[in-house]
């Protein structure tokens, strides 16, 4: 009776992340711009193929990014199609993959199969509930984390047949040069080994250093001065910004909760210290990066994993706690679901409803991929180089990448160029600066359902 129960737990949670996957998947089959890094990671994918994959610094666009995504979805385009929509595939198959993932971390920690589900669908809800702007969207984010993920992953079983973590921690490297903003594993694990055995700890860290600084001079070499300016581009901090940001950690928090009670009864433990380290240094990191200017809810995929593998240790357990004597632990299980079943469905995001049901809805669809291609054809028709609100429309159009609105925010911001020199620079330069049609991203979907749906103004 218990294991049929816990199965239909973990289908609930299941059911609800496939209906929350329904709205991001389904998009990500249309041309609207979904979010503003899309147009700019297929500009440096095409770039990485037949271009300048870091523009000089007097350049009005940047490239912050470390280069190995962009050589990797270039490349895989040539094979399977536009780069945009090759990224859209990678981002939507690395949500699964990190859950499968997730998962394995769970078992590796010492926890059961069904222990392991509740994590790993837990987090595939939790992602494309509060987290979608960044499922089956073009760019490397997520597949960073699923890379970087399957190296603990790796470490873990390693490290439980007392095998080096140096091969484990060459491969963090290389997901650190997908992109550059993960860095709570490597912390975690090395500091782990060196709390546990500085000894021990000392040659994956030296082989961790070594190889970054390695991959370092070879981007030096490639891309020259243009590699340091672009990577160490102006960006302007507010300690303020770390205050909205501890809002943004509603959805995880019931998740973070319930492991921290286990975890505290558990606090002896290998395992809890373990978890409690990575979650620790997820939460601060977390915090730190939304200190930047321009930093989204990407800074928080680190932290929303290591809750997630911390989860489905506190599942496994939390029958140990001593002061539940009178609650059986298929009770206690069902309660942990319960509170993350609550969590995911408080939401007022209802596009994967509407997609189902409602076929004036997903009428819009095809309407706004119409306005996509008329937006297109304008700026085609605009003479010399544009700068687009939305740069998935100047790409489409042939227009070469002139204007990044993130460089040019934080060059007005910090004082670097004032806006009547931005004028003159264009106007020298021969750029035109495009306001899109908002109708050509899928944001504008979300307002109208708001007021459709939500208000009753249906005109």
């Amino acid at each position: 009776m218990t294991r049929h129960s816990e199965r239909a737990f973990v289908a609930v949670l299941g059911l609800i992340a496939a209906y929350l996957l329904i709205w991001p998947f389904w998009r990500a089959f249309f041309p609207m711009e979904i979010t503003t890094n899309e147009g700019w990671n297929a500009y440096y994918q095409d770039a990485a193929l037949h271009g300048t994959l870091y523009p000089p610094a007097d350049a009005l666009i940047v490239n912050n990014y470390p280069p190995l995504s962009f050589y990797g979805i270039g490349w895989l385009s040539q094979w399977f199609g536009d780069s945009l929509y090759v990224g859209r595939a990678i981002s939507a198959l690395s949500v699964l993959g990190l859950g499968i993932v997730i998962a394995l971390a769970v078992r590796r920690l010492g926890s059961g199969k069904i222990a392991a589900a509740i994590a790993s669908t837990w987090f595939v809800a939790v992602i494309a509930g509060s987290f979608n702007r960044f499922v089956a969207m073009n760019d490397p984010q997520l597949f960073a984390q699923f890379i970087m993920t399957g190296a603990l992953v790796w470490f873990l079983a390693r490290d439980r047949h007392g095998l080096s973590a140096v091969p484990p921690v060459l491969l963090m490297v290389v997901a650190g040069f997908i992109k550059h903003n993960i860095v709570v594993i490597p912390a975690t694990v090395l500091l782990w080994l060196a709390l546990r055995d500085g000894r021990r700890a000392l040659l994956p860290i030296m082989a961790g250093v070594l190889a970054a600084l390695a991959g370092l001079l070879i981007c030096f070499a490639v891309y020259g001065e243009a590699f340091a300016s672009n990577m160490l581009a102006v960006r302007e901090y507010r300690l303020l910004r770390i205050l909205s940001s501890v809002g943004r950690l509603q959805w995880v928090i019931p998740a973070m909760v319930i492991w921290a009670i286990w975890a505290w009864h558990a606090r002896q433990t290998p395992v809890a210290r373990f978890t409690a380290l990575y979650i620790a240094i997820g939460l601060l990191v977390y915090l730190v990066q939304w200190a930047g200017e321009g930093v989204v809810d990407n800074a928080q995929f680190d932290l929303v994993i290591a809750v997630a593998i911390g989860l489905g240790v506190a599942y496994e357990h939390i029958g140990e706690i001593k002061r539940a004597p009178f609650w059986s632990i298929v009770r206690l299980r069902a309660l942990v679901v319960g509170i993350l079943v609550i969590r995911l469905l408080a939401t007022g995001r209802i596009e994967s409803f509407l997609i189902l049901f409602d076929p004036a809805y997903r009428a819009q669809f095809p309407i706004q991929a119409a306005i996509v291609e008329s937006e297109t054809k304008r700026v085609a028709a605009i003479k010399g180089d544009v700068w687009c609100t939305l740069k998935v429309i100047c790409r489409r159009a042939g227009k070469p990448f002139a204007g990044d609105d993130f460089k040019v925010e934080q060059m007005l911001a910090t004082g670097k160029i004032t806006k009547t020199e931005l004028d003159v620079l264009l106007k020298n330069r021969g750029i035109t600066y495009a306001t899109i049609d908002e109708r050509a991203e899928t944001i504008s979907l979300n307002r109208d359902l708001v007021r459709m749906w939500w208000f009753g103004d249906k005109s």
